[in-house]
């Protein structure tokens, strides 16, 4: 029985993974951010026991804004990506833009501060602003 880091599949939570020490800033910057998300969406009860249909996570529209609500694609799609994406396979993307919908769909939730600055923060480590990583 291994002991490393499991296969995150597509459309499916899972708890935090370990990145190894060597890993660069920059992606311990983009785990603890993911981590940071889930967090929020629990403590927003905003988390969902069960996926989506698997009908409704393959929406090729953006954010899959067709099919599901922010929060579930979130939970359902960008943070199994990027963990499984932090484990090597595949790459990270070079831009991200989801703190501008973010704001829109979440303002209206009780207290969102949080939840809104970790995935601005997301937003800056995905375009590499150095000033993000940097930041606390």
């Amino acid at each position: 029985m291994s002991r490393g880091p499991r296969a995150i599949r597509a459309g499916q939570a899972q708890a935090a993974i370990q990145l190894p020490i060597s890993a660069d800033p920059r992606e311990r910057a983009l785990m603890a951010v993911v981590d940071g998300i889930e967090s929020e969406l629990r403590r927003m009860n905003l988390w969902e026991p069960h996926p989506p249909s698997a009908e409704l996570l393959a929406s090729i529209q953006p954010f899959c804004f067709d099919t599901l609500s922010l929060s579930q694609w979130l939970q359902w799609r960008l943070i199994p990506r990027v963990r499984l994406n932090l484990q090597g396979e595949g790459s990270l993307p070079s831009e991200s833009a989801i703190h501008p919908l973010a704001r829109d769909c979440f303002e209206h939730l009780d207290n969102p501060t949080i939840l809104l600055a970790l995935i601005k923060r997301f937003d800056g480590l995905i375009k590499g602003d150095p000033a993000v990583l940097w930041a606390h």
